[in-house]
């Protein structure tokens, strides 16, 4: 148990250490100050000279101009209406006034209509986590179908699949698209666990050795792999683009918690089938998941080539909203990299 915590020990003193907090919360949360000081920090470690740090009346400055123009988010226009930083800063480093904040930031994802998206890619999220639920059990459904290759082995095999199924993802997720991609991931996975399942029928209910059956079994397992992997990475890039800035990182969390939960409670179902030695049924089980998964993610909205804002309609969400795409586009395609709202 412990050896399985060290890692993540290690990690999150590593995190804690080398990792400095984003100058963008600082910003969305009116403290230029520390703004300042993460954004110095994180330009000196990759080679800035110091003569050319940033000061916090120069970001004062450009937040003015911002705002001239409407570029400004909500939160820096309410952290340049005053000077008074020490009162800002109290304000926001009260414990309970944050959590009171945080509760608040929970609720929003859902009033507004911005349900619309959330509600969606909390389901999406819940689908994908039911399908990755069988990573869990490789093991032992290698050990379960008597493969001639040692079951162990076979699972480091398959995890190794998951390196070129991150760089798959990350070389078409821009050409293809975040839900089509996220789409292709869940039909995929449900394809090969389909496959699988049928192949551990016909392996458990005969009476020879499959001389191929190693070969096979690990095939299908990378591809699950895979599959996975494209799936989570779009997911992840499509739900950090589908919310405004000041709910963003809330709306996400909101959504991976509730993939989180349902990933806990499949276990009561995953395990028991694994213990009677009903591989089939579990994996068909993850199979119509997946397939559940395709007509949820369907109802997503794609972020694909849209810039991003940092506000919300209610009615229409200028982020990801159709009718503002193809406009959108035509800025981007003309060399702009900022997009400037006429409203």
């Amino acid at each position: 148990m412990f050896a399985n915590a060290l890692p993540a020990a290690v990690a999150a003193c590593l995190v804690a250490v080398f990792v400095p907090e984003s100058p963008r919360f600082f910003l969305c949360r009116g403290k230029l100050r520390d703004a300042v000081l993460s954004a110095n920090l994180i330009a000196t470690r990759i080679g800035y000279e110091h003569d050319k740090l940033l000061t916090e009346e120069e970001l004062r400055q450009y937040l003015y101009k911002a705002q001239s123009i409407g570029m400004a988010s909500i939160r820096a226009k309410e952290a340049i209406a005053t000077n008074d930083y020490t009162t800002t800063e109290d304000r926001e480093e009260n414990l309970l006034k944050e959590a009171w904040a945080s509760l608040l930031n929970i609720s929003q994802v859902f009033t507004n209509r911005m349900y619309r998206v959330t509600i969606p890619l909390q389901m999406t999220y819940v689908c994908l986590t039911l399908v990755t639920g069988v990573a869990t059990w490789w093991t032992k459904i290698f050990q379960s179908l008597n493969l001639s290759t040692d079951a162990y082995s076979l699972s480091f095999y398959h995890t190794l699949a998951q390196i070129p199924g991150m760089m798959l993802a990350s070389g078409l997720i821009d050409a293809v698209g975040r839900r089509r991609l996220v789409i292709i991931g869940f039909g995929g996975g449900s394809i090969t666990l389909l496959m699988l399942s049928m192949f551990s029928k016909a392996v458990i209910n005969s009476d020879k050795d499959v001389s191929s059956g190693s070969a096979i079994a690990l095939g299908l397992a990378c591809c699950y792999s895979i599959c996975l992997c494209i799936g989570w990475l779009a997911l992840d890039c499509l739900s950090a683009e589908s919310f405004p800035t000041k709910v963003r990182s809330t709306g996400r969390g909101v959504c991976v918690a509730t993939g989180r939960i349902a990933g806990f409670l499949v276990q009561f179902a995953y395990g028991p089938l694994i213990n009677q030695n009903k591989l089939s049924y579990m994996l068909s089980i993850a199979s119509v998941f997946a397939v559940g998964g395709v007509f949820m993610s369907y109802q997503t909205t794609d972020t694909t080539n849209v810039d991003l804002n940092d506000i919300w309609d209610g009615d229409k969400n200028p982020s990801t909203d159709e009718s503002e795409r193809p406009r959108r586009i035509s800025f981007a395609q003309a060399g702009h990299s900022k997009y400037l709202s006429t409203q």
